[in-house]
């Protein structure tokens, strides 16, 4: 029979390997593209006893969406290393449950792939007195395979030959009651011949879901959606559809291209440079459809950012952190310097 002491320093020894094993990636990514941001700089904090999202085993409750795990759970590890009194728990329900919880004080801070869509942020204001802070953590990937958030592209059947277009294009094949006009077919857009006078048919999702909420606030200027636009749910079914519709156009998760889908690249102005939304343009800022990865905190009128929210914070934002972030392979992208000074500067 093994002595308590030996079962105790076993245990230490396990644990202080799984930690080294969460931190890793930010070890490995040492070359990622975070030299200009600061270095994290641990400050005292602790959790307040009456903190509301403190449970009862005394650790802090965090939550939103599901496909942010991967990273919470490696930032959460980091923090506790420099913060050993401050243990996370998780209760990631989904990207509806973030703005409930944190309504209530019932988590630190709440993650979400979309922004808060008008109603959220209605019901969230009437309880707590102002809208939550909204902070940038990382672009969203470009990948879809783990199920995680994306940034948006553009598609037509391979029939078509189309291969780039405007934002104000989009806008005005998507939309009615646009300044300059509303497309509706595609010689409008230039296609020759048999093109010319055919009908577009824009497909999407409807305009309540994240996608749909993103497109109107950043993209569509709230405008009302063409009688022909059609609505699916996900990407799957738009894209389904698509590949049956040669005269079909449709706003879907980026990455998704396939035999019988063409992505479109994509310009801010007639003539000017266009892109398909590579990872290096989307963090650089070139890629007119790109999103970003979010932490909405609470914020009671009156009153600063909660300290302890702050401080880890402080370590997202950090080049430690956003190493952390760079290190889920085919992941969330890193911001930039710039930006990452940008999101700090809000917790003041």
């Amino acid at each position: 029979m093994k002595s308590k002491s030996y079962v105790l320093r076993r245990d230490s020894a396990w644990r202080g390997l799984l930690l080294a094993l969460m931190l890793a990636p930010a070890v490995a990514m040492a070359d990622a593209p975070t030299d200009a941001l600061p270095s994290y700089k641990p400050k005292q904090v602790t959790v307040a006893p009456d903190a509301t999202y403190r449970l009862p085993d005394g650790s802090v409750a965090e939550g939103g969406a599901e496909h942010v795990h991967y990273i919470l759970e490696r930032l959460n590890a980091r923090f506790t290393a420099t913060h050993p009194a401050v243990r996370f728990t998780d209760l990631s329900k989904g990207t509806t449950s973030a703005l409930p919880l944190l309504t209530h004080g019932r988590i630190l801070f709440g993650s979400m792939g979309r922004g808060i869509a008008p109603l959220e942020v209605k019901s969230y204001a009437k309880i707590v007195g102002a809208p939550p802070l909204e902070i940038r953590i990382a672009h969203t990937s470009d990948d879809t395979s783990q199920h995680l958030a994306t940034s948006l592209a553009v598609y037509v059947n391979r029939a078509n030959p189309l291969t780039t277009i405007t934002r104000e294009q989009l806008s005005r094949i998507m939309t009615v009651g646009n300044a300059q006009g509303d497309l509706s077919t595609w010689g409008q857009l230039g296609l020759p011949k048999a093109w010319a006078a055919r009908a577009i048919h824009p497909y999407g999702t409807p305009e309540f879901t994240g996608f749909g909420t993103y497109m109107q606030r950043e993209q569509l200027g709230g405008r009302p959606l063409a009688a022909t636009y059609e609505q699916y749910g996900d990407t799957d079914d738009i894209l389904e559809r698509l590949a049956a519709d040669p005269a079909g156009i449709a706003v879907a998760a980026l990455g998704r291209e396939t035999p019988e889908l063409r992505q479109l690249a994509i310009a801010d102005t007639p003539g000017g440079p266009a892109s398909l939304g590579s990872r290096e343009d989307v963090r650089a800022g070139r890629y007119p459809l790109g999103r970003y990865l979010l932490l909405y905190v609470r914020r009671v009128p009156g009153k600063p950012v909660d300290p302890l929210v702050k401080e880890y914070l402080r370590l997202v934002l950090s080049a430690e952190g956003q190493a952390v972030i760079a290190g889920q392979e085919k992941g969330y992208i890193p911001l930039t310097p710039a930006e990452a000074r940008a999101e700090l500067a809000k917790l003041d």
